[in-house]
């Protein structure tokens, strides 16, 4: 029998560096392409996935140009996603890796029709984010707050970050998230 992994005893061991270090490691070691690939990785998860990501965008309010920060990015896929609708966004995350693979996705399968603006890539070093105070219209942060240690810490730095007026908009996977087999198979690796 395999012991289950709490997360939260694993964030307290790690802290917050420690867990940027990780995050790295992770799109090092993994294959990215299901990554980049998102919603559209994994057929029994698409459905879902899309239902909540409509659900957030709705809640959102996006418009045409808005600055969008995508918070814990990844390969940046729902940034590319952003472009294509035609908001200007920066991809935030602690692992250059995930960044660069982010790069790479927006070369390999550009936007269609005309960019906004070009997407931006700040590398976030677990604490703040580094953007100019009152620049950003909107954060969307995709089933990606659990993992954050300092959450308190990084709410000051959403509000900071923020236009008056702007949404950060949340979708997390729930409550049982962390014992479900992917999830333990994850924090395990």
């Amino acid at each position: 029998m395999t012991e289950i992994i709490d997360p939260k005893q694993l964030i307290d061991s790690l802290g917050v560096e420690g867990l940027c270090r990780t995050a790295e490691e992770y799109y090092q070691k993994f294959d990215p392409t299901p990554q980049m690939a998102k919603p559209f990785s994994h057929l029994p998860e698409t459905p879902e996935m899309l239902c909540k990501l409509g659900a957030l965008l709705a809640g959102l309010r996006l418009g045409k140009s808005m600055h969008v920060l995508d918070f814990g990015s990844g390969p940046c896929w729902l940034s590319r996603f952003l472009n294509q609708l035609q908001c200007s966004t920066v991809s935030v995350d602690p692992s250059s890796t995930a960044l660069n693979l982010g790069k790479k996705l927006f070369d390999q399968l550009p936007i269609l029709g005309n960019l906004v603006q070009p997407p931006q890539f700040i590398l976030f070093d677990g604490h703040r984010i580094d953007i100019e105070s009152e620049s950003v219209d909107r954060i969307i942060c995709f089933d990606v707050f659990h993992h954050v240690p300092n959450q308190r810490e990084v709410l000051e730095e959403f509000f900071r970050v923020l236009k008056p007026g702007g949404i950060a908009g949340f979708s997390e996977p729930g409550l049982n998230h962390s014992g479900a087999p992917v999830s333990q198979y994850e924090m395990k690796n």
